[in-house]
């Protein structure tokens, strides 16, 4: 997507069946999203490194795709472990087709740390607002060149951990982004404009957008009643893009 196209919402690139957190079968996802004029979904079930359901869930998407009236596309969302970007997947990813990478936990140096762990080092002192972010950033972009082959992905919900955390989206500059929009660029890594956590700012995904990072939507529906649903991102997603074009 260039910068100069305003995209159709026909694609939802984050949902959740009750295969992890979801609370609605597969099939009851599959369904809304047809009926919301969608043309692809991605269902991106949660796993980690020591998932043991990912072969029910592969050939489940598999066998449901079959009767689906759109685009079905099997995805898992893995979390961001550490500043070496490492990522909590399983060795096997067989049937995996896409990794939708999210920083559920803040990636440190020593592995993820829950959002009070770092409002406390930030407290104390034993953490800055700048290192703390540069951090992320760094993990982040590690993670995207260590994706793994053969599979698209895209960034779920990012920066979604830094309000968690007591820190402003807002104080990330354009030039600090721009290592993680060259790694986006080189793996062909699109960045999710997020429904549920109205994540990232218009004007961060517009600063992505004019490094040539392609957006997208997602709604990380745990519901089949919100797949499709872009309020915010309808929104955001145009309003970030005109951004860009300046």
């Amino acid at each position: 997507m260039t910068t100069g196209q305003l995209p159709a919402l026909t694609a939802d690139l984050h949902t959740h069946t009750d295969f992890s957190d979801g609370r609605d079968p597969l099939e009851a996802v599959l369904a809304a999203a047809g009926a919301a004029g969608l043309r692809t979904v991605v269902v991106a079930d949660h796993v980690r490194a020591d998932s043991v359901h990912l072969p029910a869930y592969t050939a489940a998407v598999r066998a449901a795709r079959a009767a689906a009236p759109l685009r079905v596309v099997c995805g898992v969302e893995a979390k961001i472990l550490d500043t070496a970007g490492r990522i909590d997947l399983p060795d096997d990813l067989t049937g995996v087709e896409h990794v939708a990478l999210a920083d559920h936990r803040f990636p440190l140096p020593d592995g993820p740390a829950h959002p009070e762990q770092v409002r406390e080092r930030l407290a104390t002192g034993a953490l800055t607002p700048a290192r703390a972010r540069r951090l992320l950033l760094t993990a982040t972009t590690r993670a995207v060149t260590r994706l793994p082959a053969g599979r698209t992905a895209h960034l779920a919900h990012l920066f979604s951990v830094l309000p968690k955390c007591g820190l402003a989206e807002a104080d990330l500059e354009a030039a600090e982004l721009a290592p993680l929009a060259r790694a986006c660029r080189a793996r062909g890594v699109a960045v999710e404009l997020n429904e549920k956590w109205r994540c990232p700012s218009p004007r961060t995904a517009a600063a992505l957008a004019a490094a040539g990072v392609r957006l997208a939507a997602g709604s990380d529906a745990h519901r089949a009643a919100d797949v499709g649903d872009f309020d915010w991102v309808g929104r955001a997603l145009p309003t970030a893009l005109a951004e860009a074009r300046r």
